[in-house]
């Protein structure tokens, strides 16, 4: 690839992708990112990867390549990988009661509940959505004994809400139980060691702090979330919902993997059935908190429309399918799709939330740009 000058960064593109550059290059330009990164690839080939911006609100230092930032909710598409490996190795039945590995979480009408049906956001324990309640959650295993406490909110099975923090504590718990491993040892062992994914962290080691990307906002509203997600101990702890700490470059090499069907670089972590199953769409239609239309596969969401009413904005941009699968985090500070039939895998990550919609809007325009170059 050749290397070019990002807006205030570097990076480097291959011929015919210089849209899609342009496209990054300009959201800095118009201040939707604070600093971000970048990586796309094609066929297994590397064809954009890109960073700018800063990593810091005070500009003392510049992002690179290798500065980690929050993924957020697209943390919990690498939990649900690793539970989906566990299946794979017969330590999870994915159709079984989650209490059938954990008796506890089986109280107060939860008996009934399937791993799958936490995959799939039907468990009926949504929970709330705020900092606040975050903040309530903080400790793993705190965190996992808060979800056996709960009491279904709606019949599980019979409706999907997002659960923004319940359902990957549960899945915590469940790599915990058939694995003997914490959560975050767990994925660091099976997927971010092996795959290569040196600047990424379940937990972020209070030594790599110090170059970590810190979150940005200029809306007072978001003045909690800024402190909670800037802290340290925050960022060392490992919330299987929210708090992965990677890059887009990182990102980008596990949805490949997936992409290939669970083989990386002559390694099998996962079979390509259990991932062509995990990767189908199993619900289309609205969420029942939020009431705007989702697609649904097994703990990855899925493209090919907007879940806006008014208007068709779509985050995977105008190219994607039900066979595009991925997951995005909050404020849309991250991302990571990849498309089986184009051979697309697109990952991006910055440190300046916006709102849902405008979240989307960003996603699109850099999605858009990525389809454009094979003709979608």
């Amino acid at each position: 690839m050749n290397e070019t000058p990002a807006a205030d960064g570097s990076g480097c593109i291959e011929p015919g992708f210089d849209r899609v550059a342009k496209v990054f290059d300009e959201q800095l330009e118009r201040g939707l990112h604070f600093g971000a990164q970048l990586c796309v690839k094609l066929n297994g080939r590397t064809v954009v990867d890109r960073w700018g911006g800063y990593a810091d609100d005070g500009r003392r230092r510049r992002v690179s390549a290798t500065t980690p930032f929050m993924a957020y909710s697209t943390t919990k598409a690498f939990t649900a990988t690793c539970v989906h490996k566990l299946a794979d190795e017969g330590a999870l039945d994915l159709d079984a009661p989650v209490a059938k590995y954990w008796p506890e979480f089986g109280a107060r009408g939860k008996g009934g509940i399937t791993i799958a049906n936490v995959l799939l956001h039907q468990a009926g324990i949504p929970g709330k959505a705020t900092i606040g309640d975050l903040i309530s959650w903080l400790s793993p295993r705190g965190g996992a004994k808060r979800a056996a406490a709960l009491v279904p909110e709606y019949e599980p099975g019979t409706a999907v809400v997002y659960h923004p923090f319940s359902g990957a504590f549960v899945l915590g718990e469940l790599i915990r139980r058939a694995s003997g491993m914490n959560a975050s040892d767990y994925l660091t062992e099976s997927f971010l060691e092996p795959l290569g994914m040196a600047d990424s962290y379940a937990g972020l080691p209070f030594g790599e702090y110090g170059r970590a990307s810190r979150i940005y906002t200029a809306d007072p509203e978001q003045a909690a979330a800024r402190r909670v997600f800037s802290n340290p101990l925050y960022r060392r702890l490992f919330l299987p919902a929210a708090s992965l700490n990677t890059t887009a470059r990182d990102i980008a090499a596990f949805y490949e993997m997936l992409l290939q069907g669970g083989a990386y670089e002559r390694r099998r972590y996962l079979s390509a059935a259990t991932v062509a199953k995990a990767t189908t769409m199993r619900y289309e239609g609205p969420d029942g908190g939020t009431g705007m239309r989702v697609r649904w596969a097994m703990g990855y969401g899925l493209g090919g429309y907007s879940p806006f009413p008014d208007r068709d904005i779509r985050h995977m941009g105008r190219g994607a399918t039900e066979k595009t699968f991925g997951h995005s985090g909050q404020g849309g500070c991250a991302f990571g799709w990849a498309d089986p039939p184009s051979g697309l895998v697109f990952s991006f990550t910055c440190n300046r939330f916006q709102e849902l919609r405008s979240a989307h809007e960003r996603f699109q325009e850099l999605a858009d740009a990525c389809w454009s170059v094979l003709g979608l």
